[in-house]
């Protein structure tokens, strides 16, 4: 299903790609260009590096063709079923269109992402936590586990048995090393200011109570900007293309029946 999703988006946005325009098969005498596997191979990069990628591409595209002149002959394209999709399918194509457009016509800058890179290395910090926690919902039940790890219990035998973040505590209430901007800032400031070794709570957050320990710490060297440059990039124009679909949302007259 995944292939023949890529396969009609490919497809239907190969007709403005000419470049690689070059039969590769014809079917009842329609051709199928390059410009179609191209254009597949282009938007799947994991299925270009399937073995016999191109291959597998031609003859799904035959197969696509075939059925498709089927359909043709048998006037399913009056079908209202049909119809309907066609004009969705249309509709999709057309607002892709329109959104790449306007980012190929409004570039990131360089200093836009040259400021998220700053911004996302001064939220990482300088130090990464290994961290393991046991939740609870109330703070009575936190005050509880404290009193038992002072009393000498384990804490990863406490996780196991009372923490209701069940990923963790089936590990012992191991979170692994956190980053502090990548959690809630109550659970950020506990685990900067935590003695190393010692359990600290409770802390509250939106999830529940928490009680933590920072087993060690480690320096933090940030990815470099060339590291993530394509992904820092990818974000912001998303972001541009949401604030072109606001832009045209408020300039519409759009009625939305309840």
């Amino acid at each position: 299903m995944k292939l023949r999703a890529v396969i009609l988006a490919a497809t239907l946005s190969a007709f403005a790609v000419p470049a690689f325009a070059a039969p590769v098969a014809t079917v009842n005498g329609t051709p199928i260009d390059n410009s179609e596997v191209q254009a597949i191979m282009s938007m799947s990069p994991a299925l270009a590096k399937e073995p016999n990628a191109h291959e597998q591409v031609v003859q799904n595209l035959v197969n696509m063709e075939v059925l498709s002149q089927y359909a043709t002959s048998h006037n399913l394209a009056q079908s209202p079923d049909v119809k309907e999709r066609l004009a969705m399918a249309k509709r999709q194509i057309l607002a892709d269109a329109a959104v790449d457009q306007y980012v190929q016509e409004h570039p990131v800058p360089e200093s836009d992402i040259q400021a998220a890179y700053n911004k996302f290395v001064q939220a990482m910090g300088k130090k990464e936590y290994e961290v393991r926690h046991i939740l609870v919902k109330t703070k009575a039940e936190a005050d509880k586990i404290m009193a038992e790890l002072k009393a000498g219990k384990k804490f990863s035998t406490l996780a196991e048995k009372d923490s209701i973040d069940k990923a963790s505590a089936a590990h012992g209430g191991e979170l692994g090393w956190i980053v502090p901007g990548m959690v809630v800032p109550p659970f950020a400031q506990a685990i900067e200011t935590a003695p190393i070794d010692k359990p600290v709570g409770p802390v509250q957050t939106q999830f529940g109570y928490h009680v933590i320990e920072v087993q060690a710490t480690r320096a933090l060297t940030p990815p470099p900007l060339s590291a993530m440059k394509d992904r820092i990039k990818a974000q912001l124009s998303q972001q541009e293309a949401a604030k072109f679909v606001s832009q045209l949302r408020s300039q519409a007259k759009i009625n939305i029946t309840k």
